[in-house]
């Protein structure tokens, strides 16, 4: 895994706290065993991955959050997607297969609409190294490509939709959920649209939204926007959640949601200057589970190929199921680490309820 580099005149931590920058021109209308028996109200649940349906049985270790292929340049620049491909894909493969390797077949890709997705490249990925990918629809922050610029609030959710339930980029591939990502201390008000649009299209397809915010104040102010739309907070992960307080963690479970540490194997946390290390995080698990274990998951969110390379991060996607589960089992019991690490993620990211 690449490590963060320093030095290069770039602040990675600017860019993913405000992206006024970019949006300038942006105009918006490790446990035993490869297969654990899941819980009985798990098994019947698919859900919708690069290359089709996968049933939930045959999910066996799992990444809840990460990211193979991340262009942080932003759709409107001539940078923007222009790498060699053929390099992208080799690290990604080669990083599926060292996960593969620790038994994890299912992996959650977070990388939406003007951060890079590439649906292609994950279909590669699935075919060279059978490892399972979903990915999402969805617009980061403001980041919108210039074809979608215009778009009214419905046009926006009816794309959104089609890309659920038909296909993404003129291909059969389809999305499996909606990720909305915000500004880290106010929500931007060339954002709010498209959280309006996701809220439209998954109470239309049943879907799951994840929220990349690491603020419960802003988080809450999106919750609110999200319901008034209709849509229930049982499919809602709220992702980047541990600069939170477990206070704000629990009130937000306590309403129907889940909520993500996505820092595993951090040495920092680009949103705060808290503990992010192991036993912080076991700590904060510890004291969801004591209630809500159905609504608490945990990732490493490692990106394996970022354009420009000089915003690479520190994490490392291979951590999670080498150390930190052995840790999580012995703190919680093998079945409660299970539930976290693979069939609340099942749970939350399962398909549409509505989409066939």
């Amino acid at each position: 895994m690449f490590k963060k580099q320093s030095g290069m005149g770039v602040d990675r931590r600017n860019f993913l706290l405000g992206t006024s920058a970019v949006l300038g021109a942006v105009a918006v209308a490790g446990l035993s065993g490869s297969k654990i028996a899941l819980a009985a109200h798990h098994e019947e649940m698919v859900l919708q991955t690069v290359t089709g349906p996968l049933n939930a049985a045959d999910v066996e270790k799992v990444m809840a959050h990460e990211h193979l292929y991340v262009d942080f340049h932003g759709p409107n620049a001539d940078e923007y997607m222009d790498v060699n491909w053929s390099a992208a894909l080799g690290a990604s493969v080669n990083a599926a297969k060292e996960l593969r390797g620790q038994g994890v077949n299912l992996l959650i890709d977070w990388g939406n609409i003007g951060v890079g997705r590439n649906v292609l490249l994950l279909r590669h990925v699935t075919r060279q190294t059978g490892m399972n990918i979903v990915c999402p629809t969805g617009i980061y922050k403001s980041l919108v490509p210039p074809a979608m610029a215009d778009l009214s609030v419905a046009r926006v959710a009816e794309h959104f939709m089609r890309e659920l339930t038909m296909g993404v980029d003129g291909t059969n591939i389809k999305a499996g959920f909606i990720k909305i990502a915000v500004s880290s201390d106010a929500i931007a008000d060339t954002e709010k649209p498209f959280h309006q649009a996701a809220a439209i299209a998954a109470k239309e397809t049943g879907c799951t939204i994840s929220m990349h915010c690491p603020h419960a104040n802003v988080a809450n102010e999106v919750v609110a926007s999200l319901e008034a739309e209709g849509f229930k907070l049982d499919r809602f992960v709220w992702g980047h959640s541990q600069p939170s307080s477990n206070e704000d963690h629990l009130k937000m479970v306590g309403r129907g949601a889940a909520v993500q540490f996505d820092a595993i194997s951090a040495d920092s946390d680009p949103f705060f200057d808290g503990p992010t290390d192991d036993e912080s995080m076991l700590a904060r698990i510890e004291n969801i589970t004591k209630g809500h274990p159905d609504q608490v998951i945990v990732s490493a969110d490692a990106s394996v190929f970022v354009h420009p390379a000089k915003w690479q991060y520190d994490r490392d996607n291979t951590y999670v199921h080498r150390y930190f589960a052995a840790k999580l089992a012995e703190r919680l019991g093998e079945d409660m680490a299970n539930k976290v690490l693979r069939d609340n993620v099942i749970r939350a990211f399962r398909r549409g309820d509505n989409v066939g």
